[in-house]
C-alpha cells in the first residue's frame, strides 16, 4: 500500500499567508499582569477620535529617516519614540486593550513592555498609511500632469452641426 504524500505548501508562501493575516486580524491575543487581554487595533472611528494622542506620534515617525527604520536597531528608536509621546500612547495602549490607564501604569516593566510592542504590532499600519499618503498623493499628481487635449481642433457651434432627420 502506497502512502499519499501530502502537498506542503513552500515556506515563502506560509509566511506571506501569515503577513496577509496580520493586516486583516491584527487583534492579539496576550495574558499581562496575570490578565488575559486582546490588543485590538484602533478602529477607524477610534483613530478619529484619537486623532489629538495619534498625531503627534505619526508625526514624529515622519521624522525618522525611512533607512533608519529598516535595520535591527529600528525596535529601540520605535520604542524610544514611544517613550517620547508616553502620555499619549499610554492612553491609546489602555483603549486597544480594554484596559484603565492606571492598570497600564502599575505594570511591570517586562509586561509593560510586552503590552506597548504587541500594540505596536496591532497599531503600526496606522502610522504606515500615514506616513505613506503624502508621498502617493505627490505620486497621482506627478502621473496626472495636465488636462487632456481637445478630441477635435473644430468647435462644435450650431453653424456647423448638420441637421438630424427626424425620426434618428
Amino acid at each position: 500500500m502506497t502512502k499519499r504524500k501530502t502537498r506542503v505548501a513552500p515556506k515563502k508562501a506560509q509566511n506571506n499567508q501569515v503577513n496577509e493575516l496580520d493586516v486583516l486580524l491584527p487583534d492579539r491575543p496576550l495574558t499581562v499582569g496575570g490578565r488575559k487581554l486582546v490588543v485590538r487595533e484602533l478602529g477607524f472611528e477610534e483613530q478619529l477620535y484619537n486623532n489629538h494622542l495619534l498625531k503627534p506620534v505619526a508625526d514624529a515617525f515622519a521624522g525618522i529617516p525611512p533607512a533608519e527604520m529598516s535595520t535591527p536597531a529600528s525596535v529601540n528608536r520605535v520604542l524610544d519614540l514611544l517613550a517620547e509621546h508616553w502620555d499619549a500612547v499610554r492612553e491609546l495602549v489602555a483603549i486597544s486593550c480594554g484596559q484603565p490607564v492606571d492598570w497600564v501604569r502599575s505594570l511591570r516593566p517586562e509586561d509593560g513592555e510586552e503590552l506597548l510592542l504587541t500594540w505596536w504590532t496591532a497599531n503600526q499600519h496606522f502610522f504606515i498609511r500615514r506616513l505613506w499618503r503624502p508621498a502617493l498623493v505627490a505620486q497621482v499628481r506627478l502621473a496626472g500632469g495636465g488636462s487632456s487635449p481637445p478630441l477635435s481642433d473644430t468647435a462644435t457651434t450650431t453653424e456647423n452641426l448638420a441637421a438630424t432627420p427626424s425620426g434618428s
